[in-house]
């Protein structure tokens, strides 16, 4: 009986709490302003920072952790000498396991109807094994194919998309015009949105290397190497047995400078992560600060209904209001602006999501980061509105009374 009795109390105290609130209205939604900042920007931050973890782990997907590109020219401009007969000096160490050329450039390619500007790839048949490449129609070209220098091309599926309407089109066989060459499409490749370096797999057509660098893109195609290390543990000695072959093979002089750049495509992944982590920190300790801000605003608001209703607080005591109860109710009007704050935060940030979505930014949604806000919410305005709440209670019906 007493526990129905405590209930029922609780409730009316809850009640009055509310009524107390809606009373001055404009106000509670001014003192919650700061909270329903705080609660938006922190789900934010997270499907933001969650979407460009993902945007980075898809423009990696198609590099393995022991990849390393080498890249000419060297940074200073210097013209290299990096090309195909390196390869066979750097598979000589034990350290390197594949190497495969990668000639590219960018050239108009007509197909079907239309017309796009594509990304062209040059390189051996390996190439699909050390990027991931899945074929969706046909196949990759072969060695024989590469070595007889043959016109056949595999088109990624946005170039499929652009040209024929449909990544999915049934096209193999048909013909590409390539600069002013005749290419015959052999494979489609599966959209996965990964790329190779810098270029996007599925907005690139690849050829056989001999045929990309005798028919389309000569010498102004840019050269690199897509090198890959045994494992993951000698991938530091992979670079270093890499840079000595490569000064050696190009007689560069000790007092010379490289004329390639090694680059560790794990440890650029890594590094884009991080980067993209540290960001969502920065960002969500913005967000913690704005709500502390609104639990400081809902404290000095608290601060302010005790004192204009410091009376109503004496006649209550006087006819037998425990200090319990007055304790609550003003525990209750700052829970309520919080999680009145939390509600529309979340309301909003959920429609600003689908907009960012529309807009094609990178936004992932995150359920857990809706939990995490209204905890963090609701514990700032418990926090805030404790200290008024505790000062209320402890008022003495002789002084309230008193008072004016």
């Amino acid at each position: 009986m007493k526990k129905s009795k405590a209930t029922y109390i609780q409730i009316g105290t809850l009640r009055l709490a509310w009524r107390s609130l809606r009373q001055n209205k404009f106000r509670s939604f001014l003192t919650s302003l700061g909270v329903i900042i705080g609660a938006a920007t922190i789900v934010l931050v997270i499907e933001m920072g969650s979407g460009a973890s993902v945007k980075i782990e898809e423009q990696y997907s198609n590099m393995s952790v022991t990849t390393i590109l080498v890249n000419g020219p060297s940074a200073d401009g210097k013209k290299s000498k990096l090309g195909v007969d390196d390869i066979e000096e750097l598979l000589k160490s034990e350290n390197i396991s594949q190497v495969v050329p990668q000639l590219s450039g960018k050239i108009q390619v007509s197909g079907g109807d239309n017309s796009y500007q594509s990304n062209i790839m040059g390189s051996f048949p390996d190439f699909a094994e050390i990027t991931k490449l899945e074929i969706n129609k046909g196949r990759f070209f072969n060695k024989e194919e590469e070595e007889d220098h043959l016109k056949v091309a595999v088109v990624g599926a946005t170039v499929a998309e652009e040209l024929y309407g449909d990544k999915n089109a049934d096209i193999i066989g048909d013909t590409l015009t390539i600069g002013k060459k005749q290419f015959e499409i052999i494979g489609v490749v599966k959209y996965k949105g990964g790329s190779v370096g810098p270029i996007s797999i599925d907005e690139s057509i690849t050829l056989p290397y001999s045929s990309a660098y005798r028919y389309v893109l000569g010498k102004k195609g840019k050269f690199t190497l897509n090198m890959q290390a045994a494992n993951v543990d000698v991938i530091d000695l992979a670079m270093e047995d890499a840079g000595s072959v490569l000064r050696k093979t190009h007689n560069i002089q000790p007092s010379m400078a490289d004329d390639f750049r090694l680059r560790d495509m794990g440890a650029n992944v890594q590094s884009a992560k991080d980067s993209a982590q540290t960001m969502s920190f920065l960002l969500g300790g913005v967000g913690f600060i704005v709500l502390l801000v609104g639990g400081i605003g809902i404290m000095n608001v608290m601060h302010i209904i005790v004192k204009e209703r410091t009376k109503e607080i004496g006649i209550r005591k006087a006819i037998g209001a425990k200090k319990y109860y007055i304790l609550l109710q003003f525990l209750f009007e700052s829970i309520i602006l919080s999680g009145f704050g939390a509600i529309i935060g979340l309301v909003l940030v959920t429609g600003l999501f689908f907009a960012l979505r529309s807009y094609g930014v990178d936004i992932i949604f995150v359920w857990w980061s809706y939990a995490l806000s209204v905890l963090f919410t609701v514990g700032i305005g418990v926090f805030f509105g404790y200290y008024p709440a505790v000062k209320a209670s402890r008022l003495k019906p002789v002084d309230t009374l008193r008072y004016e």
